[in-house]
């Protein structure tokens, strides 16, 4: 089990290291796809830029593995995206986009068009045009924020880390204007509880994700309170908690790409979303006839998120701990996360 976790964890490492080859081999020729597919990553700006790396991985994965031709896109902010679905010239057959940008791609989409389109990370809080006739998929993030949660208790309550301290406490910050808020609120919560029955934990919220100067406030307050490790749900506030954290020393775990780089001494891991995967699995569903229509989730099963790797800290995370890890992140795999934590 230790070993599948490691795996997990250095996957998401790997394929960064492996994107620089794969797009070196795209250029090379080829045989011209019958099928095409556009898939559109996030544009400049904000937390989510940092996923294009490994959502182009995946495009270009998609591709070599599949034989499909893909065409990444990084939208302008407010940019029309009409050009995707027209008919003239050579049409998609699939059109894939993430997160944030499958708003502007749906509402694009014209009532009449032959191809197929897949929102990936995307839960629409409103009805959204066509919504029936699109493939909608969520990650299951409360897997990964389960075992955040998990690890987070584990770490503080034992002390093993030089940067934890003798009180068992732990801190979640979150925005409440980033729509799957709650999903990771409820796997943070359910994995405290689990990594250590003599842990507490602090939440707190922040109104915008953008508001950098309360997100400092929060922090500092919570660090104040004893609080030596800080998990963020997905925003921009994400990097003025790890300032504060390495301005007062203690472990933060972040969501989206991997953010260790910026502050190695304290960012403990991330919970990564693993867009690569997902583009595949879309891209093959697609080719092979079984994509439909409709809401699903993929979680673990279809590696659509995974933790960093420890990098630094990688000797404070024991035997133990890896194994009670690697068990933890089967048994998530089967928990109902809308019930109330037992």
């Amino acid at each position: 089990m230790r070993a599948a976790l490691e795996r997990l964890g250095r996957a998401a490492f790997a394929c960064l290291l492996i994107l620089t080859a794969a797009l070196a081999a795209s250029s090379c020729s080829r045989p011209e796809p019958g099928f095409r597919v556009a898939v559109v990553g996030f544009p400049a700006g904000g937390w989510e830029e940092g996923r294009n790396l490994i959502a182009e991985y995946g495009a270009r994965r998609a591709e070599g593995v599949l034989g499909a031709g893909v065409d990444f896109i990084l939208p302008e902010e407010g940019g029309d995206l009409g050009y995707l679905f027209d008919a003239e010239g050579e049409p998609y057959d699939l059109v894939i986009s993430l997160g944030s940008s499958s708003r502007a791609v749906l509402e694009a989409r014209p009532q009449v068009w032959g191809g197929a389109v897949v929102a990936l990370d995307f839960e629409p809080s409103e009805p959204v045009t066509g919504e029936g006739e699109v493939t909608v998929v969520r990650y299951r993030v409360e897997e990964g924020t389960y075992l955040c949660g998990y690890l987070a208790a584990w770490l503080s309550a034992r002390g093993s880390h030089p940067l934890t301290n003798a009180k068992p406490l732990v801190a979640f910050i979150g925005s409440r204007d980033y729509p799957l808020l709650s999903y990771f609120t409820r796997g943070f919560d359910r994995g405290v509880k689990a990594g250590a029955t003599n842990a507490d934990y602090l939440d707190y919220y922040l109104e915008r994700g953008d508001d950098t100067k309360a997100a400092r406030a929060l922090a500092e307050e919570a660090i104040k309170k004893g609080a030596d490790v800080i998990f963020c749900s997905p925003g921009d506030f994400n990097t003025e908690v790890l300032k504060v954290a390495a301005e007062k020393g203690v472990l933060v775990i972040l969501s989206g790409p991997d953010r260790s780089g910026e502050s190695p001494g304290h960012v403990l891991t991330s919970l990564v979303f693993r867009d690569d995967n997902a583009i595949f699995e879309a891209v093959r569903e697609a080719m092979d006839g079984e994509l439909s229509p409709g809401k699903a989730v993929w979680g673990g099963e279809q590696g659509t998120w995974s933790l960093a790797p420890y990098h630094a800290h990688d000797g404070y995370i024991g035997r133990e701990l890896r194994e009670a890890l690697a068990e933890q992140m089967l048994k998530a795999r089967d928990m109902d996360f809308s019930a109330p934590s037992p």
